[in-house]
């Protein structure tokens, strides 16, 4: 029988993996993203690295932007021969919440080396003009 040296770091990596197994999670962090705005549009860049333009779904609404895909594990290497794994492979969604209201309908992205553009124009505002009443 082989000793194995005790590395609580170890210990609880292993239990990390245990427990996202249980509740069929995993450890990435979504898509990390930073939203701008200016006097025009919101635009949402996130870093999906890993993963074909084709694999990602973006979906605008009025007050928020939901992206969601599925990073692939390549067929490569056989399950056999992997030692170490910390990418991250699957299914993933994200919900943001946007700074205003926007024309989901003109939304414009792009998808380049790993990171996401996404540029929405916001909704003019419409001026709420109050009309003065006599009280009788």
């Amino acid at each position: 029988m082989n000793l194995i040296p005790f590395g609580p770091f170890t210990e609880i990596e292993r239990l990390r993996r245990d427990i996202d197994e249980i509740f069929n999670l995993t450890y990435f962090e979504r898509p990390r993203v930073d939203v701008f705005e200016d006097e025009k549009e919101v635009r949402v860049v996130a870093e999906i690295p890993g993963i074909s333009k084709d694999d990602i779904d973006i979906t605008v609404f009025d007050d928020s932007i939901k992206i969601s895909g599925e990073i692939k594990r390549s067929s490569e290497y056989k399950e056999e021969h992997v030692r170490r794994s910390e990418r991250f492979y699957g299914k993933f969604t994200r919900t943001i919440p946007l700074p205003c209201e926007v024309k989901s309908e003109e939304a414009k992205a792009d998808y380049k080396d790993g990171v996401l553009s996404i540029s929405i124009p916001k909704k003019v505002e419409s001026k709420n003009v109050g009309r003065k009443i006599k009280l009788s």
